[in-house]
C-alpha cells in the first residue's frame, strides 16, 4: 500500500535551519501539489524571511526569550503551523485546514529529530538531513497518527 495514495490531513513537512536553508522536506499527501526541489528551496527561504520580519514586528520585552514569528497561518485551502527551536531551527507543516493538533505533532517530530538526527555521530548540524532512519520514523509516525484520526478536528 502506497502511504501517499490515501487521503491525509498532513500535506508536507519542512525543516529550515537558522540561516533559512531548507534541510529537510517530505510530502505526505497526494492532495498536496507536487513541487520541484527548487520550489521547495524557494518556499523555505521565503517562509524564513517572513518569519524573521514577523518576529521583528513583535514587541521587545527586554528579556532573553526567543522572539516569536509566524506560528500559524490559516486559509480556506490549507493550514501552516511552525515550531521554532531555541537553536533557530524551524519545523513547519502544511495540512488540511481542519487538521488539529499540529503543534503537538511538530513537538513530536522535533523529538524524533533530536533522537535520530542530532544523536547521529555522522550528521553535521545545519546541513541537509539524509538519514533513512529519520525519514522512516517520521513517515511511520505521521501515518500512524493520521490513521488514528488524532489530527482531525471532530468539532468542525
Amino acid at each position: 500500500k502506497n502511504p501517499l495514495s490515501s487521503p491525509m490531513p498532513i500535506y508536507a513537512l519542512f525543516i529550515v535551519n537558522k540561516a533559512g536553508s531548507l534541510i529537510y522536506h517530505k510530502n505526505f499527501s497526494a492532495k498536496s501539489r507536487k513541487i520541484s526541489s527548487n520550489e521547495c528551496l524557494y518556499m523555505a527561504s521565503v517562509f524564513h524571511g517572513l518569519y524573521l520580519n514577523a518576529s521583528s514586528l513583535g514587541q521587545s520585552s527586554g528579556d532573553l526569550r526567543v522572539p516569536m514569528g509566524i506560528e500559524k497561518i490559516m486559509t480556506e485551502s490549507f493550514r501552516l503551523e511552525c515550531l521554532r527551536t531555541l537553536t533557530g531551527i524551524k519545523f513547519f507543516l502544511t495540512a488540511d485546514p481542519d487538521a488539529d493538533y499540529l503543534k503537538a505533532l511538530l513537538n513530536d517530530i522535533y523529538i524524533i529529530y533530536t533522537d535520530y538526527v542530532l544523536k547521529d555521530p555522522f550528521y553535521v548540524v545545519e546541513m541537509p538531513i539524509r538519514l533513512s532512519s529519520f525519514e522512516n520514523k517520521v513517515m511511520s509516525y505521521v501515518l500512524e497518527a493520521s490513521e488514528k484520526g488524532e489530527m482531525k478536528n471532530q468539532n468542525r
